[in-house]
C-alpha cells in the first residue's frame, strides 16, 4: 500500500482548479508559431499578449494520448529502463554548477572534467540507473556548456541520460551527437537520451522551451516536464495552491507536446519547494517531500510515469542535516511508489554536487529498496517449524538450514 497524503476527493480539487486556471488564465507562450498550433487545436489565442487559454476538453483529449508507460532505452541494453508499476529507479540531480573539490574539499566550479569523472561514476553505480546532465561545465563559454556536458556523457557512459539543452540551437547539435552515436533512424526508436523542459513559473513558456518541445518531438524522444515553482516566490505559498500550479502548468506542457506527436513520451517530473522567508533561498525541508508524495499522486491520477526529487538537502556540507534531510524526503517519496527519484549527489539544494555524496547515496538508495519491498509473508516466511525446532532442542538458529537459505 503506497503512501498518500491526498483523497481521492483532493485530488479532483487539485485537477478542477488545474482546468479553471487553464480555461480562465491561459499561460503565456512567448512563440508566434506554437499560439498558432494551439488556435488551431481549438485554444483560445491572443497574439499580442501572447496569452493562450486552454479548454479542458482539449486537456482531457491530450492526456488520454500520453503513454501510461514508457521505455528508456541505453546504448548497452542491460541498462534499459521502463517505467511500470511498482518499480523504482534512480538518477543524480541535473545542471549542478558547482563540486567539492577531492583534494581540496573547498567548493569549486564544475569543469568539463568533473562531467566526465561524475558520469563514469554514475555508470559503475549500481542503484543509479540512468544519468544527467550532473553538473554544466565552466571552463567553456556559456553558451556551449549544454553541448560540451552531452559530448563527456557520450564518452563515459552506457547509461539512458537526461539531457537539458539552454536553448534550441544547442538541442540541434545535441541532437546531430546522438545521430552520429546511433543513427538516424536508432534515435527515433530507441532514443538514449531523454529531454528535460521547464516552464518558467507562473504559467509561462519561453520560445526555446517550446522550439525544443517541437525537436524533441519530431524525434520521438521522451520529454521530462520539470515545473518548478519556489512556494511563496513564484507560486502561492500554500502548498494545496503550489500543488495546483505546477499541475496547471505540467498539464498545459502534456497538452503541447501530444497535439505535436500523440503519444509521444511524457513524464510527470514537478520539482517543487517552498522558499526559505528567512533567507529567500529554496528549502529542502519535509514540506518538499510532502509534495513529492502529492505529485507522485497526481501523476498516478492521470496514470503518467512520475518523477520526483527523492535525495535533497540545503546543507552545503556533508553533515548531519544532510543525514536527515536525504532520509526524510528520500524514503517518504519513495514509498508514494513514484517511477523515478532524482537528486542523487547534490548538497545545498541541487547547486553543489559532491563525489563522496553520490557514492553514499547509491547506498541509500539500495535501503530505500529494502524498504519499499515491504516484508513478505508464506508459511516459510513464518518460520513456525523452525522456531519448534530451535525451541525443543535448545539449539539456535545460526545452525538451521533455513537461516542458510534466507
Amino acid at each position: 500500500m503506497w503512501l498518500k497524503f491526498l483523497s481521492q476527493d483532493q485530488l479532483e480539487m487539485i485537477h478542477s482548479a488545474s482546468l479553471r486556471i487553464l480555461e480562465e488564465v491561459g499561460v503565456l507562450i512567448h512563440d508566434n508559431d506554437f499560439l498558432r498550433v494551439l488556435a488551431n487545436a481549438g485554444a483560445s489565442v491572443d497574439l499580442d499578449s501572447k496569452r493562450t487559454r486552454i479548454p479542458s476538453t482539449l486537456v482531457s483529449e491530450c492526456v488520454k494520448k500520453a503513454p501510461k508507460c514508457i521505455a528508456l532505452y541505453a546504448r548497452d541494453p542491460k541498462y534499459n529502463v521502463e517505467f511500470v508499476n511498482g518499480k523504482i529507479y534512480t538518477h543524480p540531480v541535473g545542471g549542478a554548477a558547482n563540486v567539492i573539490d577531492l583534494d581540496s574539499g573547498l567548493v569549486r566550479p564544475a569543469t568539463r572534467r568533473d562531467i566526465e569523472d561524475l558520469t563514469r561514476l554514475v555508470d559503475a553505480l549500481p542503484n543509479i540507473h540512468t544519468s544527467t546532465m550532473i553538473v554544466y561545465p565552466n571552463d567553456v563559454p556559456e553558451r556551449v556548456r549544454d553541448i560540451y556536458a552531452v559530448e563527456a556523457i557520450l564518452r563515459n557512459t552506457c547509461k539512458n541520460f537526461d539531457a537539458m539543452p539552454y536553448t534550441d540551437e544547442s538541442f540541434q547539435f545535441i541532437i546531430e551527437m546522438i545521430e552520429t552515436v546511433t543513427g538516424e533512424k536508432e534515435l527515433r526508436t530507441h532514443p538514449i537520451i531523454t529531454v528535460s523542459i521547464s516552464p518558467t513559473s507562473p504559467l509561462q513558456f519561453s520560445s526555446d522551451v517550446t522550439k525544443i518541445m517541437v525537436r524533441a518531438t519530431n524525434c520521438h524522444i521522451p520529454i521530462a516536464i520539470l515545473p518548478c515553482p519556489l512556494a511563496g516566490a513564484t507560486s502561492p505559498v500554500t502548498l494545496a495552491g503550489t500543488l495546483v500550479q505546477q499541475n496547471a502548468e505540467m498539464l498545459a506542457g502534456l497538452t503541447m507536446i501530444q497535439l505535436l506527436n500523440p503519444g509521444n513520451p511524457v513524464q510527470y517530473s514537478p520539482r517543487c519547494m517552498p522558499l526559505d522567508m528567512s533567507t529567500g533561498q529554496a528549502c529542502a525541508g519535509i514540506e518538499e517531500a510532502m509534495i513529492s508524495v502529492c505529485c507522485v499522486q497526481l501523476a498516478k491520477y492521470y496514470g503518467l510515469p512520475s518523477d520526483v526529487y527523492g535525495l535533497d538537502t540545503d546543507s552545503k556540507v556533508l553533515d548531519e542535516q544532510v543525514a536527515i534531510e536525504r532520509a526524510m524526503n528520500g524514503l517518504l517519496a519513495a514509498l508514494s511508489g513514484p517511477n523515478a527519484l532524482s537528486g542523487a549527489g547534490c548538497i545545498e539544494g541541487g547547486i553543489t554536487v559532491s563525489y563522496e555524496q553520490l557514492v553514499i547515496d547509491n547506498e541509500i538508495f539500495e535501503m530505500i529498496f529494502r524498504a519499499v519491498k515491504g516484508i513478505a509473508f508464506d508459511e516459510e516466511k513464518l518460520a513456525v517449524d523452525v522456531i519448534r525446532k530451535v525451541a525443543q532442542e535448545s539449539s539456535n538458529f545460526l545452525q538451521q538450514k533455513h537461516t542458510l537459505q534466507h
